[in-house]
């Protein structure tokens, strides 16, 4: 039994929306993400709120489905009337191309068919199924029916924000999988870290790629002289060699400087910070 304090109704949960939409959304580069937990923590009238505040312009949805097969089990007992998992959501048309789904480790084939028909992305988070045991993600069948993956960390059971991790712990599941596996190249894992990420946030005409005329966000690793990474990156034999040793090896203490915007925000070293490169405002609170 949660404490109250953990509890809600569908009309705190509106009025909260409504205020948090005020406060934030469209404020410089945020916007607001319509989330609740997850089937098992909303009721009929919560998810009919949840459609309600989605219908502000460029408003987002994001939760989680088909984690587990636990999960699985008691959402098909808690809503009986629904054809499968995804059925909780679409019913109250929360799955659109404005949509991230995370997990997703236990689909149907139906429900990857109607994601990729709405254009609805999965966010798929290595390290987290692995420490729940929940199962490995079957990206084989997502880009099957042409369903949009990208990396998420679900820091609340992963292990930590480094989308290196992610990376990394991503190709292990897909060997894992044997045949049934997408097998990950150093490519594709650079890809789903930062141009699949900003497809499916709607963002890949500003950010996710150093193309010309984007928004300059971008991570800067410099390992420390003469670490593990350093030295293999000495030996690499070519960009691809190169990345593969940062996947396998990187953390966040190689991470030298992060820029956002053009303005750096981030700098693990000493002196002045470089110039902007294109205009950042950082988001003011509204009054």
């Amino acid at each position: 039994v949660l404490p109250p304090s953990l509890l809600t109704t569908a009309e705190r949960a509106r009025d909260e929306g409504r205020a948090l939409i005020e406060r934030w959304h469209g404020k410089g580069r945020l916007r607001y993400a319509v989330t609740p937990r997850f089937s098992l923590s909303a009721s009929e009238p919560l998810l009919d709120v949840c459609e309600e505040l989605l219908q502000t312009p460029g408003t987002w949805f994001t939760t989680h489905i088909n984690e587990n097969t636990a999960e699985v089990d008691q959402v098909a007992t808690y809503f009986p009337a629904r054809t499968h998992y995804l059925d909780t959501y679409q019913h109250h048309n929360l799955i659109t191309d404005r949509s991230v789904l995370a997990h997703n480790v236990h689909a149907t084939d139906h429900e990857l068919e109607v994601m990729a028909e709405a254009l609805a992305w999965a966010a798929h988070c290595p390290t987290s199924n692995a420490a729940l045991g929940s199962g490995l993600f079957p990206l084989r069948r997502h880009v099957k029916y042409g369903v949009g993956v990208a990396l998420g960390s679900d820091v609340g059971a992963g292990t930590g924000f480094s989308l290196l991790k992610e990376g990394l712990q991503a190709y292990f599941g897909q060997q894992l999988l044997g045949p049934a596996g997408y097998p990950l190249t150093p490519v594709h894992l650079l890809y789903l870290a930062t141009g699949a990420g900003a497809r499916a946030l709607g963002l890949a005409d500003q950010v996710g790629d150093l193309g010309v005329g984007k928004q300059f966000d971008a991570a800067w690793l410099r390992p420390q002289p003469r670490s593990t990474l350093d030295v293999v990156l000495g030996h690499a034999t070519d960009a691809n060699d190169a990345l593969a040793k940062i996947f396998a090896l990187g953390t966040p203490a190689d991470v030298a400087g992060v820029w956002v915007g053009g303005q750096q925000l981030h700098s693990a070293g000493e002196g002045p910070m470089p110039s902007p490169c294109s205009p950042y405002s950082r988001p003011q609170e509204a009054a």
